[in-house]
């Protein structure tokens, strides 16, 4: 009988406990911020900012926007407007295009995050007077106006580059 009595006061302590514990509430349908480590994959969003892939023809290459140079050639402000895909990558053309984008090395940084370049993949485009040309599959949509910065550099066939661009949407 004791130990029946001792056993059902445990079980009501263990209750009592747990009732009295609090619990913090989660927000409903509240996006969860985003880590400014965490890498860009397809599909992301940085603020207005869709992050994603494109097909040939579906977006401007960054070098056809209007471009506006801060001196040194390495800092850069592009204009264009809300409705226009871009494509932040640079991109490789020219003979041994397959050896060179084997042997070529290259990071970009959104808003400072890392983009999975992997998980985004490359795309073959045509382009004027160059023919092939290879480019990282990465593509912005904007949603309203606004600034992104893209920050990329890299090295190919011996030569270092670094960039800092950005791209301002207008209004259309």
């Amino acid at each position: 009988m004791k130990k029946s009595v001792y056993l059902t006061l445990i079980v009501l302590f263990v209750f009592t406990l747990n009732a009295c514990a609090t619990v913090t509430p989660q927000p409903i349908n509240e996006a969860t911020p985003q880590s400014t480590d965490e890498m860009i994959n397809p599909g992301d969003k940085i603020g207005d900012f869709l992050i994603t892939t494109g097909k040939d023809g579906d977006f401007k290459p960054r070098w056809d926007l209007d471009w506006i140079e801060k001196g040194d050639g390495e800092n850069v402000i592009c204009n264009t407007t809300v409705g226009t895909n871009i494509s932040p990558s640079f991109g490789i053309y020219g003979s041994n295009l397959e050896e060179k984008w084997l042997n070529h090395k290259y990071d970009m940084f959104i808003e400072d995050r890392p983009v999975n370049l992997q998980a985004f993949g490359y795309i073959d485009i045509s382009y004027p007077n160059v023919g092939k040309m290879r480019l990282w599959n990465v593509v912005i949509v904007a949603t309203k106006p606004g600034e992104i910065s893209i920050r990329d550099s890299g090295s190919l066939d011996g030569e270092s580059f670094e960039t800092l661009i950005t791209f301002i949407f207008s209004p259309q």
